[in-house]
Formats: structure tokens, C-alpha cells, sequence
């Protein structure tokens, strides 16, 4: 079984959630800090801190931006959460060079599948205050030294086409359509971040894409979007289906032929005379 890189999908997702911005942002993967000893998941630095980042996600970003990311089925801990502030701390005690940058230009941003409600307890009984404007992004205020916010993906309405929504293992058809419409109207290098997407997808929700790889339009729609990238996963999803519509045939011509042995065997018994009839 092939391992589902849910990070890689992470960083592209985020790249095409903020592809309108993509001249004023910086990406950083797994920078390290504190000696080497540790790492941020994600960095995002904006060239200029005056930029309006057009996406909601990155709307709070200021000059340094920290984001950790949890794939489905991890946990987003009350640990996790204070881990990633020491992070952020130590890479302001790192970038604070004379005195250029305070606080405000560092933000913490946290994105997971599914609704943290211990973490949000144990949160607000720290002083910290919550709040959500826009479905799935939840500010948090308080007793933080930075700004931050966490992304529940799953709660992001199918109509913001989210590709951070798509990093699931429980994917709807919604989700599918979403990549396989949105990649054609991408710049060419930018579509490597919706074939990553589409790959964790396609790995994560195999059921799924069996089901739809069974639709015509859907299938001619993967087929001309990602031959190349996933030619051998599509073709052995459709093996798979050839092979259940083989059994299922053979299946009902053996009934066939059991069946039409049955009627053979009951018109000779009825036109053989019985035993009485021969005295």
C-alpha cells in the first residue's frame, strides 16, 4: 500500500488556497529553528506586511506567518497548540534583529479536518475567547502574545471550493468535481499542486473513485486532467471494475446454463413414461 504524504498535500493546498496572492508570498516547508532541533510545519512570510491576502485563510496574515497542520486522524492536542506557540516565540527571538518586528507581525495558523472541542474547552478556561465569522475559521483572542486561528476544513461550505477540504479521507463527490474543475483555469505551474492534491485524494478515497471512475463524464474529465500522473492508478481502479463486471457475467451465465439443464432435465422427465405405464 502506497504511504499518503498528507504534508506535501497540505503545502499545495495551501498554495492554491492563496494562489491569488502567489507574487506576495514566500513558502517555506519544515523550516527549522532552535539549533536545527526543531521545525515549523509550514512558514508563509509576505514580502510586503501591508498586502491584503484576498483568501479568507490568510486574511489575519501578517509579515511571519506559523501554520501546523494535522492530517485526518490526528490529534490537534492542548500540547500541540502550546508546542506551536513556542515555536512561534523562538522564531521571533531568532528574526528579531534590531528591534525591526514585534508581535503583531507573527501569526499562528492551525489546520485539521475535523472540530477540536477538547482543545477549544481547555482553551477558553485559559482565558483565551473564540470566535467564528466565516464557517470554518475560528479566531482566537485573549491571553495569546500572537494572533491565531484555527482551520476546520470539513466545515468549510462546499461553495468556497476549498482545496484544504479536499485533504480528507472520507471525500464526497463534490470534492472530486471541485479539483477536476478548478485545475483547467490554472497557470501550467501551478497545476503540480492540484495533481498533488488530486493524488492524496485519489489514495485517500479509493472507494470513492471507483464509484465515480464508473460515471462516463466523470471518467473522461480524470482521464484528460491526469492521464500522465495517474495512469496506473486510474487503470487499475477500471481493471478492477472490469474484473467485478467479468465475475458478475460469468456469474449469470453459469445461472444460464444451470437454469436451461434444469428445463432439459424436467421436459424429459415429463415425456419419459412411468413404470406403471409399461404393464
Amino acid at each position: 500500500m502506497k504511504i499518503i504524504d498528507w504534508h506535501a498535500g497540505f503545502v499545495s493546498a495551501m498554495k492554491l488556497e492563496l494562489i491569488e496572492n502567489e507574487k506576495d508570498l514566500i513558502y517555506e516547508e519544515e523550516h527549522l529553528i532552535a539549533n536545527r532541533a526543531q521545525k515549523i510545519d509550514l512558514l508563509i512570510i509576505k514580502n510586503n506586511r501591508n498586502v491584503a491576502i484576498r483568501n479568507p485563510i490568510g486574511s489575519m496574515f501578517s509579515r511571519f506567518n506559523i501554520c501546523e497542520y494535522k492530517s485526518p486522524g490526528q490529534s490537534l492536542t492542548y500540547g500541540d497548540f502550546y508546542k506551536v506557540l513556542a515555536y512561534t516565540g523562538l522564531y521571533l527571538y531568532e528574526t528579531q534583529s534590531s528591534q525591526e518586528h514585534n508581535a503583531s507581525d507573527y501569526t499562528m495558523t492551525f489546520v485539521r479536518e475535523s472540530h477540536p472541542y477538547k482543545l477549544f474547552k481547555r482553551l477558553k478556561a485559559d482565558g483565551i475567547e473564540i470566535t467564528t465569522d466565516i464557517p470554518g475559521i475560528y479566531t482566537m483572542t485573549g491571553n495569546l502574545p500572537f494572533r491565531t486561528q484555527i482551520v476546520v476544513t470539513i466545515e468549510i461550505p462546499d461553495e468556497r471550493k476549498s482545496w484544504l477540504r479536499c485533504l480528507t479521507n472520507h471525500g464526497k463527490p463534490a470534492d472530486l468535481a471541485n479539483i477536476v474543475s478548478n485545475t483547467p483555469a490554472l497557470e501550467e505551474h501551478n497545476k503540480r499542486y492540484a495533481d498533488n492534491v488530486m493524488d492524496i485524494f485519489t489514495r485517500a478515497n479509493n472507494d470513492l473513485m471507483k464509484e465515480q471512475l464508473e460515471e462516463p463524464s466523470m471518467c473522461k474529465a480524470v482521464d484528460e486532467l491526469f492521464a500522465e500522473i495517474f495512469a496506473d492508478d486510474i487503470k487499475a481502479m477500471k481493471a478492477e471494475i472490469a474484473v467485478k463486471d467479468s465475475v458478475i457475467a460469468d456469474k449469470d451465465a453459469l445461472i444460464a446454463k444451470l437454469q436451461a439443464q434444469l428445463d432439459q432435465y424436467a421436459k424429459k422427465t415429463q415425456s419419459s413414461p412411468s413404470d406403471t405405464d409399461s404393464f
